[in-house]
């Protein structure tokens, strides 16, 4: 009798044990679904997806690059959009992905791709997102979209010397300064506006520029100075048509 119950006994005791395994088996709820941000290929762990871009012909906004997690980790922290991601340029577009002068990098943050180049645009002149430049997917284009030119006039924002240091036209002022460095060197102008005076500050050199070339073109009077609707038109008028990206 004694051995019946020694045998029993462990077998009560598994038959409980399973069964209180199926009934905590039975209220467990379900686990949660695996969170996404843990599913897509992040190598550098960035914290958005690598995603790899062809040629195109799309735009996208360069946000940031270098050859380390770093500088792209820091343009997704200034640029929180849903629509950032970082590719490796040696399985990409062979476009501008930095400055003409500096070296290819290695990986490059980035925001679209965007079928047209207004919107990219528009995003870029109102600071949307930081420290960016457009550039089209296009094999073996060495120039960044030219914003001013992509956006109606009547869209461009009014400018003038009594906008001083605003941060909010520094954008807007570097493009204004940008459109009349590039006027000059299609003319060959040596005393031109340079590189140098692209400061993004509305001085006085830039209000000087200006207003000769209000009164260059004779249908701009008084010359002001101030780049409203109608100056941004016959400055884009003038340096658009060199463009090619």
């Amino acid at each position: 009798m004694g051995r019946r119950r020694a045998v029993w006994l462990p077998l009560v005791a598994a038959l409980l044990g399973a069964a209180a395994g199926v009934a905590t088996a039975l209220v467990v709820p379900d686990e949660p679904p695996v969170s996404s941000e843990s599913s897509f290929n992040d190598p550098l762990r960035v914290g958005v997806p690598l995603v790899d871009l062809e040629c195109t012909g799309d735009a996208v906004i360069v946000l940031g690059y270098g050859e380390t997690g770093a500088p792209l980790r820091s343009a997704v922290v200034n640029n929180p959009d849903d629509s950032v991601r970082y590719l490796r340029t040696d399985d990409s577009c062979a476009t501008l992905w930095a400055p003409p002068g500096v070296d290819l990098p290695e990986y490059v943050a980035y925001s679209g791709p965007y079928d047209t180049l207004v919107e990219p645009c528009r995003e870029r002149l109102t600071g949307a997102h930081k420290n960016d430049d457009v550039t089209r997917l296009n094999g073996g284009n060495q120039t960044y979209v030219k914003c001013v030119c992509e956006v109606a006039s009547a869209d461009l924002r009014v400018l003038s010397r009594s906008d001083g240091t605003d941060p909010e036209t520094g954008i807007w002022v570097r493009s204004l300064q940008n459109t009349l460095v590039d006027i000059d060197a299609d003319a060959g102008r040596e005393d031109g506006f340079a590189p140098s005076d692209v400061t993004g500050v509305f001085d006085a050199r830039t209000e000087e520029r200006v207003k000769e070339f209000q009164e260059g073109r004779g249908d701009i009077v008084p010359a002001t100075g101030v780049v409203d609707e109608l100056t941004w038109k016959a400055l884009t008028d003038r340096v658009c048509i060199t463009y090619d990206y």
